[in-house]
């Protein structure tokens, strides 16, 4: 693995993610120790312990809150599998 320049450590913290998930959800810890093993950094939110945010997620998701939700500079991901997240995060300039 190449190591990581200034300039692309700098792009890649640019781009804004935000995980709202539940500590006991199985999907939201793989998408958290993704990130954390690809050093990406990201804002998580426990929607047990901030129940607030999951009216604001009903309303961009556009029904019930399944757990993880994931942000990623301007998409809205529910329940991303690796792949999708990978995905999202290239396109948004976060990952070469």
């Amino acid at each position: 693995m190449a190591a990581i320049t200034s300039n692309q450590a700098a792009q890649r913290a640019a781009v804004p993610v935000v995980v709202y998930g539940r500590r006991w959800c199985a999907i939201s810890k793989m998408v958290r120790r993704y990130l954390d093993r690809i050093g990406l950094p990201y804002e998580y939110v426990d929607l047990d312990l901030h129940p607030e945010a999951e009216a604001r997620l009903r309303w961009l998701t556009g029904g019930p809150v399944h757990s993880p939700v994931v942000y990623v500079g301007g998409d809205v991901l529910v329940q991303p599998s690796v792949f999708e997240l990978q995905r999202t995060l290239r396109r948004r300039g976060a990952l070469e």
